[in-house]
């Protein structure tokens, strides 16, 4: 059951990264068209854009976390033996659980909150802020999710000994 949805999971941040991918390349384009072809410029394809690369960037880094992708340096593990790499790991994993519960859900629910008390609106859009901030708050049950996930897969490898 973990496992399935897990994966269904990972679909719909796939899913998800795609089509914000395809919306701020379509309003930076529009940017430039109406900028260039059109001499008057869009007062709202920045700001859009600006927010989308806001929401890009920030589930893009649970996606790059999830498929180990994400920057690291291995010099120091790489001459460890193979259980002691697992350790560093899982220590690694339950650093990016702790930053993630603090900061970025109860961070990102205080800045959400206080977005909406009073109302924070973005200029261009006339959007309420706290809904671009929302994306701390979601980001960091994504990453402490995935981060259970992968200590749970160490914890069931054979060769960690605690």
């Amino acid at each position: 059951m973990m496992v399935k949805f897990t994966a269904w999971l990972d679909l719909v941040i796939e899913k998800l990264l795609m089509l914000l991918m395809i919306f701020i390349v379509a309003s930076v384009s529009w940017q430039v068209l109406s900028r260039y072809l059109l001499h008057e410029p869009s007062s709202v394809s920045e700001e859009i854009a600006r927010f989308l690369l806001i929401w890009i960037s920030m589930i893009g880094a649970v996606y790059c976390y999830r498929t180990k992708a994400h920057l690291g340096l291995d010099i120091l593990t790489n001459k460890m033996k193979p259980q002691q790499q697992q350790q560093v790991e899982l220590f690694s994993h339950l650093v990016v659980f702790i930053f993630s519960a603090f900061v970025l859900i109860v961070g990102g629910c205080k800045l959400v909150q206080l977005s909406f008390d009073p109302v924070q609106i973005s200029p261009a859009l006339s959007l309420p802020m706290g809904l671009v901030y929302l994306v701390m708050p979601i980001t960091g049950v994504l990453f402490c999710f995935y981060a259970v996930v992968e200590s749970l897969t160490l914890k069931n490898s054979k060769t960690l000994k605690l």
